[in-house]
């Protein structure tokens, strides 16, 4: 099953979408017209899209279970490959199609595969959630490299067809191997009332925890995720070749697998939440060297990146099931992806307006930097994840080793 979902999450539209769609900027730019401005616009449509779909697919997957809205969003996925090899011939078009695609595609996320993973693993759900979300990393390795060899060679067109088929096949896996742990038979009693009306999302809503998780994950998409799908067409405005831009990019991937794993490992271990903030600094770092020494630095850049890349979502799936439990993972889980959506989709945009106007990006690798050290102070802010078992609507919780109804009987 922990294999299952990490193949499922590689083929998912966290992974294709996103570390294919700046592999094909310059020659769509060239037969459509695309613009940067542009495509920073497509990305975020992209990123819109799955927001708006991820509250729903939250629900679904707290009532429907993990299976189903997994398999119709790797559907999606497919579909909107597919019409964007075939039938799209125009920049509104591809503007569309890249919207639809998040929408569509959402439910092949990682949500669900994050939820299945914790309801198996306990003690190492860390490690087995660095282990999962390992997939996309290993999408950000892969794809560059082999859709930028399928367009160099036979189209950008084939490229989304090939893009395609990888999502159609995302759907095995899912359908196989993937389920979610039977309830144990001394089940928490904290978890089972933590949301009393099952379709009710108001007792999240309430939760001072649950909103600072939001904002959080906000800013932090505002800071750093814009970088991504800029980082192959600066590196092609520096007079890279689209085989180099790519092999660099790949570093993103790469960093992103060697973190899921050192990561995953350290939730376990260590304070998430300093965890976290450390991860910031070291992606500041990165980034600052690529806006003060130029190209030279991309690979340093790529890797600290990466690093933060791979860390974000095993992140807040650790701390959501810790301070939420597991009855309303699917909604907790979604109000800060939501929010990491959105921010994502802002993201790309003033990263390219910036650069635009400026004529390089150096001033937005500044703005990066300063947002991503402040992201930082963010996490601190936040309570720890490993000396609450379960954190209730009210903000009470269950400490290890401590009898829920002992402890939160009176809340009750």
């Amino acid at each position: 099953m922990l294999m299952a979902s990490t193949v499922g999450i590689g083929l998912g539209v966290s992974s294709l979408a996103i570390y294919s769609a700046g592999l094909f900027v310059h020659d769509l730019g060239n037969d459509i017209g695309l613009t940067t401005a542009m495509f920073g616009l497509a990305f975020s449509l992209l990123a819109f899209g799955t927001a708006l779909a991820i509250p729903v697919v939250g629900y679904a997957i707290d009532k429907f279970g993990v299976k189903k809205p997994t398999i119709v969003g790797a559907l999606g996925l497919a579909v909107g490959f597919f019409a964007m090899g075939t039938v799209v011939h125009t920049v509104p078009a591809y503007l569309a199609t890249m919207g639809l695609i998040g929408f569509f595609g959402a439910s092949s996320g990682p949500i669900a595969f994050a939820r299945a993973v914790s309801s198996w693993f306990d003690q190492a759900r860390g490690l087995a959630l660095g282990i999962a979300m390992m997939g996309m990393g290993l999408g950000g390795a892969i794809i560059p490299i082999t859709i930028g060899r399928v367009i160099d060679i036979y189209g950008w067109q084939n490229g989304y067809l090939v893009l395609a088929a990888m999502a159609a096949l995302g759907i095995l896996p899912t359908l196989l191997f993937v389920s979610e742990a039977p309830p144990p038979k001394n089940e928490s009693l904290v978890d089972s009332v933590l949301i009393e009306d099952k379709k009710s999302f108001i007792p999240l809503r309430g939760n001072i925890l649950f909103w600072q998780l939001v904002v959080t994950y906000g800013v932090l998409a505002v800071a750093f995720t814009g970088l991504i799908p800029h980082f192959v067409p600066m590196l092609r405005d520096s007079g890279m070749s689209a085989a180099d831009a790519a092999s660099i990019f790949s570093l993103v991937g790469i960093s992103v697998i060697v973190s899921r794993l050192a990561i995953g490992f350290l939730l376990d271990i260590i304070e998430p939440t300093r965890l976290a903030a450390f991860l910031c600094i070291l992606c500041a770092i990165g980034v600052a060297a690529l806006s003060v020494g130029g190209v030279v630095y991309a690979p340093v850049a790529a890797i600290s990146t990466g690093f933060m890349l791979g860390a974000e979502l095993d992140i807040l799936g650790y701390i959501i099931s810790r301070y939420f439990g597991l009855a309303a993972f699917g909604r907790a889980y979604a109000g800060p992806f939501t929010a990491f959506l959105i921010g994502g989709g802002l993201a790309p945009i003033w990263v390219g307006t910036v650069a635009e106007q400026a004529g390089s990006y150096t001033p937005a690798l500044t703005i990066i930097t300063a947002l991503t050290l402040l992201c930082g102070v963010g996490f601190l802010f936040l309570p720890s994840a490993r000396k609450t078992k379960t954190q209730l609507p009210g903000g009470n919780c269950v400490k290890p080793g401590t009898s829920p109804k002992a402890s939160c009987e009176s809340d009750l």
